[in-house]
């Protein structure tokens, strides 16, 4: 399959919403970079002459917090987040699809909320600053304004398109093994 051709599924999603998984993606592995570098940074400063840098521990706790709400959007669009389904066990297709509605648009509610109060944040005027970045604590509160604000998106589409989205790419075939069907089990040998 080439790039540009698309599952049926695919088909199903606006292009813009597959463009912005891919850009939630690609955030969410930088910032998990960046804490990965930090963390060897804070390791090899023990070893290293001299005093240690305080703000890469200020710095990668504030990429986990960065991590978990830019990463937000993303699960919701694909069903990952934690979930309970205890429901699917007893309930029919009609009362499942009516939980995940309420489900959805609760998600949404709650995080609109929080974005607001995200914003009063980002928008509070203080002066207060973090201790070993000197950054402005206005400034903290960005990313995880922006992932609420994505995931509140995101649950509303799930609303509307209730399949979750899945990775891109053609559906990859174990081969066959003895001459079984590629989706058959593995083969049973007889012993003599």
């Amino acid at each position: 399959m080439t790039g540009d051709e698309a599952t049926p599924r695919q088909r199903a999603r606006p292009a813009v919403l597959r463009r912005l998984s891919a850009a939630e993606a690609a955030v969410g592995g930088l910032l998990l970079a960046l804490i990965f570098v930090l963390t060897l940074l804070q390791a090899a400063q023990r070893y290293l002459p001299g005093g240690g840098w305080v703000w890469t521990g200020e710095l990668a706790q504030f990429g986990l917090v960065w991590l978990t709400f830019a990463m937000a959007g993303h699960l919701a669009a694909r069903d990952g987040h934690v979930t309970l389904k205890v429901v699917d066990t007893v309930a029919g297709p009609r009362v499942l699809r009516l939980v995940g509605i309420f489900a959805n648009l609760t998600v949404a509610v709650v995080c609109l909320n929080l974005a607001y109060e995200a914003y009063a944040l980002v928008t509070d005027g203080s002066q207060q600053t973090s201790p070993a970045l000197d950054m402005p604590l206005g400034w903290l509160y960005v990313i995880p304004l922006a992932g609420l604000l994505l995931t509140t998106v995101r649950s509303v589409v799930a609303v509307f398109l209730p399949e979750p989205e899945t990775d891109d790419g053609p559906a990859v075939h174990a081969p066959a093994v003895h001459g079984a069907a590629p989706d058959a089990g593995p083969a049973e040998h007889e012993e003599p």
